[in-house]
């Protein structure tokens, strides 16, 4: 029979806990502090049994939950700890995986879902997660861009950041446009071991093929045309740190190759140059296309969508974590304070009913947008409906039609929406799209919109 710490300063938990445990066939034993808990989970409990796994709440008395978590860890490390907190927030998921935790929960505390999490763990073979302590300091334009979100869905992307920020796999993270998949890979380098190591972002959609070959590896003078001089790549100045590439579908077959190159050998050459530079990267790649369906059409190479993907991160839309919603219309209200001045801290509910019904295609990006909007249109302290202007999406009799058109029509309607809406401001623009600005003049020139930009 397996045994399990409880370790909660709350009786009224303790006590549910150590009923339903006891009731599924677990043997019990409970700790009101930190130093009880520490005491119980590395020596004998009073049953005389090893303690199999620990529910660890972050708030104990005279030692918190990550102090218990580390002292675990330095001497048991394989002993299985779920934290178990409140506080269910990005930061302490994150924190609570990197020193050792095998989850993290939050409270009140599901109890079916805990069952199933603790099944899970003990059908594991073996069980061994060594820890490793880190500063709470991070890059402090992180924090203005810190994620959101206390769904599963979420809750487990958390996780897996914290599972793999210390390492040097590649990541890929994948999801719609506006999900949030550079903040997942700043989440990963700012919460690593190497975060005082650069951190670079590369828009591959946002450069021609020759440009971004050099763009990465870097030119010799005089390899090409224009060449003046010698010029390191992204690959050179990401040294020790991490290199993001943002819509890594979109390169090249040849710069796939020599990606492949790189992730296998740690190597390449500069175009033009013969001299192989070694360099230790991380790569983390982002695409809102599914890179499976690319290889299986033969469009991206198989043996690089595998290197690329050692870890995967699948980010949810918007539309599918609701429930998400109303913590980021606060946090995001916040944000827009800081950069405006301007204060919104009353919502009623007929706005919030208004932007809970909306699908939200462009995810986290046009929940900002329109909320910055609004923020600079509503008249005081009050974030009205009529300032957040999202179209209907009920009337499935005015939707229908539109769903008739080609996406090519769609496309073409939407871009000029918005420059008619920020008066061909093309940086706004692509902002709103969620698109670079290279992008968007390809497709304001693709949809014949040259002529609305001069009239």
């Amino acid at each position: 029979m397996k045994t399990i710490l409880i370790a909660d300063d709350d009786k009224a938990i303790r006590r549910t806990l150590e009923l339903h445990l006891t009731e599924v066939g677990y043997r019990v034993v409970t700790a009101a502090n930190g130093p009880d808990a520490v005491n119980l989970a590395l020596g004998d409990n009073a049953i005389g049994h090893n303690i199999d796994l620990v529910l660890l709440d972050l708030r104990l008395t005279g030692m918190d939950g990550f102090e218990v978590l580390t002292r675990i860890k330095e001497e048991k490390a394989s002993l299985p700890v779920i934290m178990i907190t409140a506080y269910d927030e990005m930061q302490t998921a994150i924190k609570a995986i990197r020193l050792g935790a095998i989850d993290h929960l939050g409270k009140p505390v599901d109890l079916d879902h805990l069952d199933e999490v603790i099944d899970k763990i003990f059908e594991m073979s073996a069980l061994s997660r060594t820890g490793v302590a880190f500063s709470d300091s991070f890059d402090p334009h992180f924090e203005q861009n810190i994620m959101v979100g206390r769904t599963r869905a979420m809750k487990e992307v958390y996780k897996t950041i914290g599972a793999v920020a210390d390492s040097r796999a590649t990541v890929l993270i994948q999801g719609e446009s506006g999900t949030g998949k550079e903040m997942v890979a700043r989440a990963i380098h700012f919460n690593s071991q190497f975060r005082n190591r650069p951190f670079i972002a590369v828009a591959c959609s946002a450069l021609s093929p020759t440009l971004l070959e050099s763009e990465l590896f870097g030119h010799e003078k005089g390899a090409f045309t224009g060449a003046i001089r010698t010029k390191p790549g992204k690959f050179e100045l990401a040294q020790g740190g991490t290199l993001f590439l943002d819509e890594i579908s979109e390169i090249s077959p040849e710069i796939q190759v020599k990606l492949l190159r790189f992730i296998q050998e740690r190597e390449f050459e500069r175009v033009g140059g013969l001299e192989t530079i070694k360099a230790d990267v991380r790569i983390v790649a982002a695409t809102n296309k599914n890179l499976s369906t690319l290889v299986a059409n033969g469009i991206f190479r198989n043996d690089l969508y595998y290197r690329l993907k050692v870890v995967s991160i699948e980010l949810p839309p918007l539309r599918e974590r609701k429930e998400d919603i109303p913590i980021l219309v606060k946090f995001l209200l916040e944000k827009l304070h800081h950069e405006t001045g301007k204060a919104v801290e009353i919502i009623p509910q007929e706005t919030m009913n208004k932007i809970l019904g909306h699908s939200w295609p462009g995810n986290v990006r046009e929940l900002e947008n329109t909320l910055r909007r609004a923020v600079i249109l509503s008249p005081g302290n009050m974030l009205l409906p009529e300032s957040l202007h999202l179209e209907a999406e009920n009337d499935s009799a005015t939707r229908f039609p539109l769903l008739l058109k080609p996406l090519h029509e769609v496309e073409r309607e939407h871009i000029q929406n918005v420059l008619l809406y920020v008066r061909n401001e093309k940086k706004r623009a692509a902002e709103i799209l969620g698109i670079s600005r290279p992008t968007l003049d390809r497709r304001i020139k693709e949809y014949g919109l040259e002529d609305d930009e001069k009239s």
